[in-house]
């Protein structure tokens, strides 16, 4: 389940024979409307097999954790809004 959660802002697509590289290059295609620090915190929060968590996010940025949340979440927000202008 938490594999999937990574894809949830990406529109179901299940009956493309190719999905998954399809919903890889809408994913990566939106990821450029991010800025470094939003890239790097959602990669590392959303994008790893073991994702960092906010303490650790906070002491590598040296920022709080409610502020690392905030750049995630408005990072998210970002990508939802891009992946539906892409697809």
């Amino acid at each position: 389940q938490r594999k999937n959660a990574k894809w949830k802002i990406l529109p179901d697509i299940k009956g493309r024979t190719n999905w998954f590289s399809y919903r890889k290059k809408i994913f990566k295609k939106a990821l450029e409307v991010l800025n470094e620090r939003e890239k790097e915190i959602i990669t590392l929060r959303k994008l790893r097999e073991k994702p960092l968590k906010l303490e650790e996010l906070s002491a590598k940025f040296n920022i709080s954790r409610e502020r690392v949340r905030q750049i995630e979440e408005k990072a998210l927000k970002k990508l939802q809004k891009e992946v539906s202008n892409i697809s």
